[in-house]
C-alpha cells in the first residue's frame, strides 16, 4: 500500500510542474498532496470541470496564426507602437528650429480727437509775429492727419532662421532618440510575441495532460469494474476496489485541475492576442524558428541593444549642442505694415528687412547645469548600453542550454513512457492470468500515467525552448514575417 501511495502523491502536482515551466506569466493552482489515510468504500462524486468555452464557439488557429494576430493586433504591441510614435514627434518638433515664423496682426482705434499737422496756421503765426505777408500761400500743403479719429492698422510678419544652435545640433539626437523608441517598441513586440508562444505551447501541453489524465481514467474504471466483478465472485477483498475507486478520483481530480489551468490560459492568450483563440490540434504545423549561429553573435542584433545604442547616440548629440549653444542665433525678418493714416509718407503701406543676430553671453549657468546633467545621462546610457549586452549575451546562452537540457530530457521521457506502457501491458497480461496482485497491476498503472504526463511535458517544453531561443536571438516576429512574405 505505500508503494501506491507514493506513485499517486508524485502524479498529482505534475500540471503544476508543466506550467511553472512553460507559462511564467501568473500563478497555478498546485493540487493537493496525497495523504496516508485509507479511503472510504463510497466512490467519491466526479468533480465539476471548470467552465471552458464550447467547442466551436472559439477561433482555432495555429501557433503561426496567433503570433500573426498579436504582432498586428495585441493592446500591449499598440501601446508600445503608441509611446514610440509619441517619441517620434519629438523629431518634427526638432525641425521646427528651422522653419519660418508668420504673424500676422490687426488693430482699430477710437480717438476722442483727430491729431494732425496744419503748416498753413505755422505759417501765418510766425508771419503774425514778424508782421509778414506770404508770398506764395499756395506752396503751403494741405494739413497732414496723424492719427484720425478712426484708426486702424495692420502688420504681417515673417522670421526665418539663418542659424541657430538647436537646428544645427538637436536634429540628430532626436533622431536617434525616435529610433531608440521605434526599436524598443519592437522588443516590446517580441516580448509579447514569447508570452503569446509560451501560453499558446502551454495550453498545448495541458491537452497532452489531459489526455493521459483521461487515459487513466479510462483504465482505473476498466480495474474498478474488474474489481468488482472480482469481488462479487469472491476473487478479492474490498482492499482492491476501494484502490481502483481511488485511482479513479485521482484521476478525475487532475481533470478538474486541468481543466480549469487551461480556462485560465485561454483568456490569458486571448489577451495577448487581442481576440479570443484557442490553439490548433497537436499535429498542425508550427512556424520555423529563425535561430542563428554563434559566429553572428545573434545577442548583439537584439532590439534592446540596438535600442540602447540608438540612446547613448542621443545623449551624445545633447552633450554636443551643450558645449555649442553659446553660439549666436541668426534671424531674416520681413514686416509689411498698413496704417490708415497716411501721415507724412503719403502712403498707407510700408514694409521693413532686417537681419538681426543674438549671442548669449550668459544665462545664469543654465546652459552648463544642463551640460553637466546631459553628461550624467550620457554615462547613464552608456551603462545600460553595457547592461544590455551583457544580458542578451546571457541570455541566449542560457536559452540555447536550456533547449539542450530540454531536448535530452525529451529523449528520457519518450524511452520512459515507451517503457512504461510495455510494463503495463505485460503486468496486465500476468494479473489476468492470476500470477501478479492489484497493487503491482495500480503501480504499474500509475508509472504509465505519469511517464506518459513526463512525456508530453517535455515535448511542450522543446517547443518553448525553441521559441525562448529565438527570442533570445531576436528572431520571433523574423520568423513569423519569412512565411507571409513567401
Amino acid at each position: 500500500m505505500s508503494l501506491r501511495i507514493a506513485a499517486g502523491s508524485v502524479r498529482r502536482p505534475l500540471s503544476v510542474v508543466l506550467l511553472a515551466a512553460l507559462s511564467p506569466l501568473g500563478a497555478l493552482a498546485q493540487a493537493p498532496v496525497a495523504t496516508g489515510e485509507t479511503p472510504q468504500p463510497v466512490p467519491p462524486p466526479q468533480p465539476t470541470l471548470a467552465a471552458a468555452p464550447a467547442p466551436g464557439t472559439l477561433r482555432t488557429v495555429t501557433l503561426q496564426e496567433a503570433l500573426s494576430l498579436a504582432a498586428k493586433q495585441s493592446p500591449d504591441v499598440a501601446a508600445a507602437r503608441a509611446q514610440a510614435a509619441v517619441v517620434a514627434a519629438g523629431v518634427r518638433r526638432a525641425w521646427t528650429a528651422w522653419q519660418p515664423e508668420v504673424t500676422v496682426g490687426a488693430q482699430y482705434v477710437r480717438s476722442s480727437a483727430e491729431a494732425s499737422l496744419d503748416l498753413g496756421q505755422f505759417v501765418g503765426l510766425v508771419g503774425g509775429v514778424f508782421n509778414l505777408v506770404p508770398v506764395n500761400p499756395q506752396i503751403i500743403p494741405e494739413p497732414v492727419v496723424i492719427t484720425a479719429k478712426d484708426s486702424r492698422y495692420a502688420s504681417a510678419t515673417i522670421s526665418q532662421p539663418l542659424f541657430t544652435p538647436a537646428g544645427a545640433f538637436l536634429i540628430g539626437p532626436a533622431k536617434a532618440g525616435a529610433e531608440a523608441a521605434e526599436l524598443g517598441a519592437l522588443e516590446a513586440r517580441e516580448q509579447v510575441l514569447l508570452a503569446v508562444a509560451r501560453t499558446y505551447l502551454g495550453l498545448q501541453g495541458i491537452t497532452q495532460l489531459m489526455d493521459a489524465a483521461r487515459e487513466a481514467e479510462s483504465v482505473a474504471l476498466q480495474r474498478e469494474g474488474e474489481a468488482k466483478a472480482q469481488l462479487g465472485v469472491g476473487m478479492t477483498v474490498e482492499a482492491a476496489l476501494l484502490r481502483a475507486q481511488a485511482e479513479t478520483a485521482q484521476a478525475r481530480v487532475q481533470l478538474a485541475q486541468l481543466s480549469g489551468q487551461n480556462v485560465q490560459l485561454l483568456a490569458m492568450l486571448g489577451a495577448l492576442v487581442g481576440e479570443p483563440i484557442q490553439p490548433a490540434p497537436l499535429d498542425a504545423p508550427g512556424p520555423t524558428w529563425d535561430i542563428p549561429t554563434d559566429d553572428k553573435s545573434p545577442w548583439e542584433d537584439t532590439y534592446a541593444v540596438r535600442s540602447a545604442a540608438k540612446a547613448v547616440k542621443a545623449n551624445e548629440g545633447k552633450v554636443t549642442y551643450d558645449r555649442f549653444s553659446w553660439l549666436p542665433s541668426v534671424v531674416a525678418q520681413a514686416r509689411g505694415l498698413y496704417n490708415s493714416n497716411a501721415g507724412f509718407t503719403g502712403t498707407n503701406t510700408s514694409y521693413e528687412l532686417s537681419v538681426a543676430a543674438s549671442l548669449p553671453l550668459y544665462d545664469r549657468g543654465q546652459r552648463y547645469a544642463a551640460l553637466h546633467e546631459d553628461q550624467a545621462r550620457l554615462n547613464q546610457a552608456k551603462a545600460q548600453y553595457e547592461s544590455s549586452r551583457a544580458k542578451a549575451h546571457a541570455n541566449w546562452v542560457a536559452a540555447k542550454a536550456n533547449l539542450e537540457a530540454a531536448q535530452a530530457a525529451l529523449a528520457q521521457a519518450e524511452a520512459q513512457s515507451q517503457l512504461a506502457a510495455r510494463v503495463q501491458q505485460q503486468v496486465s497480461a500476468a494479473f489476468k492470468a492470476g500470477v501478479s496482485t492489484s497493487l503491482e497491476m495500480s503501480d504499474a498503472d500509475t508509472r504509465r500515467f505519469l511517464a506518459a504526463s513526463s512525456a508530453a511535458q517535455s515535448r511542450a517544453t522543446v517547443e518553448i525552448r525553441r521559441a525562448e531561443l529565438a527570442a533570445a536571438g531576436g528572431r520571433i516576429a523574423a520568423s513569423i514575417e519569412q512565411p507571409e512574405q513567401k
